[in-house]
């Protein structure tokens, strides 16, 4: 799903929060062990990435079980602007990229499943660097929770509902009420 802007309003519920990450979104989609797709959410004619960032899916050969897609942020050690440097050929910085969610799981829909549940599906796979699964944290206050995040270096925070389900459209996940973000 899509962050909304957070406006004030009262939050009911349990929520999480995770570092709002300032990189290029992507899906990393898994066929098994011989086949990982990497694919870009922006807004460009042909955004699978997989060819030009074949040298990350090397270090994780076999490790993202068959048939699962997660959804992740690309970024490098060096900051946004050397993301682009990531689809040369001798790149200029390292990649790093943090899963923040999963929609397929060994072949099924679990988009369905609470934002709970999944967090949960994902802590099980076994992601190395440059894989990073952020986990998120219990939301116990706004201010405080959003300038440790800014403190860190990021660019503020995402929140999410903890019964949240993974909504997708047509040709992209939906933005909604229960995925805000801060920054």
């Amino acid at each position: 799903m899509q962050p909304i802007p957070y406006f004030g309003e009262t939050l009911r519920g349990n929520w999480i929060y995770e570092p709002k990450i300032d990189g290029w979104r992507m899906q990393m989609i898994s066929y098994g062990e011989n086949r990982l797709e990497c694919w870009g959410r922006r807004l460009e004619r042909n955004p699978n990435w997989t060819v030009k960032l074949q040298y990350i899916h090397d270090t994780i050969h076999g490790v993202i079980p068959k048939n699962t897609l997660l959804d992740c942020e690309l970024c490098s050690d060096r900051g946004r602007r050397f993301i682009p440097s990531l689809f040369a050929r001798e790149p200029k910085a390292k990649p790093i990229v943090y899963v923040f969610d999963m929609v397929y799981y060994k072949g099924v829909d679990i988009s369905t499943r609470t934002l709970k549940q999944r967090k949960k599906m994902l802590s099980e796979i076994d992601l190395g660097p440059p894989f990073y699964i952020v986990r998120g944290k219990t939301l116990t206050d706004l201010k405080s929770n959003y300038a440790s995040e800014v403190k860190k270096g990021h660019e503020g925070i995402v929140i999410k509902k903890l019964n949240s389900l993974y909504i997708i459209g047509k040709e992209s996940p939906i933005a909604t009420h229960n995925w805000r973000k801060i920054k």
